[in-house]
């Protein structure tokens, strides 16, 4: 029988034990688990509209070409542009080539020549750029439009179409610092990079500026949805939140800026393919329920209502008070008491607010 007690213990103790390995083993495996595949939560937490910005660049063009209309519209301005480009670029090399190589190294050496070419595919795409800022721009709005009735999000009732004019409107987005900035495209590579990680945020809001015009989102929240708070352009660029790289806005901005930076067809199709991209975004920012700036300010006024009938009523209670507290007819024992209602009546109104 003791052995049996014993044995019986010896077993009850394995079991306990086992059990006890299987959860601390189950444990592990769940936080493993848990730490290599992300939860969904998190993922929609970090990026505010449940997508990655970056992707709406990188899908653009496909999107374009799997749409008829959209690609057509893309024909017809590349044809133009590539081709207003290449004479650009034809005349430029054949007239000012030399004389900038000679102007850099009277002895034309070969590294002369190599800036001088950089220096001419700079000037041959500031020189497109303005030739075809005006097509570009109504190619822009036109694709734009389309993908968002495409998508099926564009109210016809209350949504606008942006103006060339607007659109075209140099003193915006911080403009001054992006023309300063700009001859660091002249770089290969490297300043194409620095000069799209410090506009970022101006190139993507400039880029979205089309869905703000279109659901006529007011200056004062259009910095709000970029920033978080209204910051002038000035303020904004000593922000650091402005170079973030969770920013939306500027992650948006930096792969625009580097698609439109390629050579010929980067000053061609480019601006057209991120407003595609622009569109891409816009349709997720109205299926996921609108802008966020919006969301806040209409659950302000929500609750702004019932705290104004709340203290409008507070102050009728307290005149009324004030009234019944002061009347001279009433006994010394009434005043005390009506007093005493009326030092309730503001105890509980500090409370409720």
């Amino acid at each position: 029988q003791r052995q049996a007690i014993v044995s019986a213990k010896a077993t009850g103790d394995n079991r306990k034990a086992t059990s006890t390995t299987r959860r601390v083993l189950a444990s592990v495996m769940n936080t493993l688990i848990s730490k290599a595949t992300p939860s969904p939560h998190k993922l929609v937490a970090k990026h505010r509209y449940g997508k990655d910005p970056i992707r709406y660049p990188l899908r653009a063009l496909s999107y374009a070409l799997s749409h008829r209309e959209l690609f057509w519209t893309i024909f017809k301005v590349a044809c133009v542009g590539i081709t207003v480009s290449i004479i650009v670029l034809a005349v430029l090399l054949a007239v000012t080539l030399y004389p900038q190589a000679q102007i850099i190294s009277p002895n034309l050496e070969w590294w002369a020549w190599l800036i001088a070419v950089f220096l001419v595919l700079f000037e041959a795409g500031v020189v497109s750029v303005l030739l075809l800022s005006v097509s570009h721009s109504k190619a822009q709005r036109d694709v734009f439009t389309a993908t968002m009735k495409i998508e099926g999000v564009w109210r016809e009732d209350s949504m606008i179409e942006q103006s060339i004019a607007d659109d075209l409107n140099p003193m915006k987005k911080a403009f001054i610092v992006r023309l300063l900035t700009f001859p660091l495209q002249i770089i290969p590579f490297i300043g194409q990079a620095m000069y799209a990680a410090i506009n970022a945020t101006f190139i993507g809001w400039d880029h979205m500026d089309r869905y703000f015009d279109a659901i006529q989102l007011s200056p004062h929240l259009q910095r709000v949805e970029i920033f978080g708070e209204e910051l002038s352009d000035c303020r904004a660029l000593c922000d650091p939140t402005t170079y973030d790289i969770d920013n939306d806005i500027a992650r948006f901005g930096f792969f625009c800026s580097i698609i439109e930076s390629v050579p010929v067809v980067g000053w061609v199709l480019g601006p057209i393919s991120n407003a595609i991209a622009a569109a891409l975004y816009a349709v997720d920012i109205e299926r996921s329920g609108g802008l966020v700036c919006l969301r806040e300010e209409s659950m302000d006024e929500e609750s702004r209502g019932p705290l104004d009938a709340l203290r409008e009523k507070g102050e009728r209670v307290l005149q009324f008070g004030e009234s019944i507290a002061n009347d001279d007819n009433d006994s010394r024992a009434t005043k005390y008491l009506k007093k005493k209602a009326k030092a309730s009546i503001i105890s509980s109104l500090s409370n409720k607010r």
